[in-house]
């Protein structure tokens, strides 16, 4: 029987660990499309400042590190990059400058995002076999700004709120919003929104028995979107509790559920909650979030096997 065979990552939020991992699942499980979902980037920068007695000073997770050689500064630099966060070269003036001033803090912070992307693409390219396509999209935490910076190279696909044909057969639509969460996040927008985009996104897929959906944010109340629920009338918002335990809830989208159930794609391929791994269905339509844990290196993924008008295998990996 006649296959494509996809691996699908996601939430791998800057990690270059995850994220060499995701090319390296090209050749450990024979995959001809890595599709790489939402929530490509980081979430802090930290400063290397420059000492006058050219020592460099900087502070990770709480802990001052003077750094005396340029060994010791590469060191750091790649331990922070492995974690899925960024560093920037600055000195003692410019970082008083940015220390008071949030606009300059922001301009760094999407600038080392837009980088880190770019270099990702320059090395699968020159990392990946030539027979292999690579699909990345994001997610609500990451800037559209960030998105549009995404360079697209020979088989780097930047598929951000598109539809891409990866085979013969099956296109791809990709929606990187999110409905609200409590974090407020920068493409997280009302269900109403949401529904309108994912209705325009699909007018133009030909054969929706053989779309793959790649929404970052999974169907609501279909198991992989189970998370506690929150109260936002304090900052940070706080777990609800009652009777000693969590209360817990369905995160997900009730406009990406009502998509699945209308127009019944061959699967669906999801993320945005990091503990919600595993497998759902809905009608015909399979429903795949692998979940994701960037934060311990480990690179949560799934590979599915399509054919026509039907998922004919997968099956979830940890690497």
């Amino acid at each position: 029987m006649k296959f494509t065979r996809v691996f699908y990552a996601t939430d791998v939020h800057g990690s270059e660990t995850c994220f060499r991992k995701f090319l390296g699942a090209a050749q450990a499980y024979k995959a001809e499309v890595l599709v790489l979902g939402g929530d490509l980037t980081g979430k802090f920068v930290y400063p290397i400042v420059k000492m006058d007695d050219g020592s460099a000073k900087a502070n990770y997770l709480g802990k001052d590190e003077i750094l005396k050689t340029p060994e010791e500064v590469k060191r750091w630099e790649q331990l922070v990059t492995d974690s899925g966060y960024y560093f920037h070269h600055c000195d003692k003036p410019e970082f008083e400058e940015l220390k008071a001033s949030k606009e300059k803090l922001d301009r760094v912070f999407l600038k080392v995002m837009q980088d880190r992307l770019i270099h990702w693409a320059k090395y699968a390219e020159e990392f990946l076999p030539p027979n292999v396509s690579v699909y990345v999209t994001g997610g609500n935490d990451d800037f559209q700004e960030v998105m549009d910076a995404f360079p697209e190279s020979g088989r780097v696909k930047n598929c951000d709120n598109k539809v891409v044909k990866i085979d013969e057969l099956h296109e791809m639509a990709s929606a990187g919003w999110s409905n609200m969460t409590p974090w407020k996040c920068p493409r997280d927008i009302s269900e109403e929104e949401l529904e309108k985009h994912i209705e325009k996104l699909l007018e133009t897929v030909s054969d929706r028995n053989n779309c793959v959906f790649n929404f970052h944010t999974p169907p609501i109340d279909c198991n992989l979107d189970t998370v506690q629920k929150l109260d936002e009338s304090v900052y940070p918002p706080r777990p609800v509790m009652s009777k000693g335990q969590p209360v817990m809830i369905g995160a997900g989208s009730k406009a990406v559920r009502a998509a699945i159930e209308k127009y019944q794609p061959v699967v669906d391929l999801c993320g945005h909650i990091h503990e919600g791994r595993g497998v759902a269905k809905i009608k015909k339509t399979l429903v795949i979030n692998p979940g994701s844990e960037y934060t311990e290196g480990i690179l949560r993924g799934v590979i599915v096997n399509i054919g026509d008008k039907k998922v004919v295998s997968w099956q979830l990996t940890s690497g």
